[in-house]
């Protein structure tokens, strides 16, 4: 035997009755809704790849240019290139980091030194060299440390390695290296 519904009232009957009636929509509904998509748009913008959002003035290609001209390697993660660029861009000046990356892209190895001193860039290479190796930008508010463990000085020394790195086992530097071919 199934048990028998309760009957049904008039307000209930006039809650599912209004239910299916369209909603005329108030200003504050639209304010809410305006407001609510505000904060959609904001979540997602800080959700999106930083490398979407360039320097201006600065390609990939061109930032790679740069790092590999000045240093010797490039970074392989785009977020740290990107946090580069923008602080770089902040300490040395959006215009001068264009300029020496353009330098950079263009000027072969031998007299690039010389382009950057007739253009009037050589302190602002020197910032952007020092912080391509290291990965601290000395910026206007200070040092600004972008990596450490990733920081390209330590590729042009293979030998060692950022101290917050394990190098192996416990002793492993007891022994001497074991030469690769």
């Amino acid at each position: 035997m199934e048990p028998e519904s309760p009957p049904r009232t008039a307000a209930a009957i006039d809650v599912v009755a209004s239910a299916s009636v369209p909603r005329q929509h108030t200003p504050a509904d639209l304010r809410r809704r305006r407001w609510l998509q505000g904060l959609a748009a904001l979540a997602a913008a800080a959700l999106a790849p930083q490398g979407l959002a360039q320097v201006p003035g600065v390609s990939a290609a061109q930032a790679t240019a740069l790092q590999r001209s000045l240093v010797g390697f490039a970074y392989d993660d785009p977020k740290i290139v990107d946090a580069l660029l923008r602080a770089l861009a902040s300490a040395v000046g959006g215009r001068a980091l264009a300029q020496v990356a353009q330098l950079s892209s263009t000027t072969p190895a031998a007299s690039l030194d010389a382009a950057l001193r007739a253009a009037g860039l050589e302190a602002a290479a020197v910032t952007i060299l020092v912080a391509l190796a290291s990965g601290v930008v000395n910026g206007p508010k200070g040092p600004l440390l972008i990596t450490y463990n990733e920081a390209l000085a330590w590729q042009a020394v293979p030998w060692t390695k950022p101290n917050a790195l394990c190098g192996g086992m416990t002793d492993y530097w007891a022994s001497a290296p074991v030469e690769s071919k």
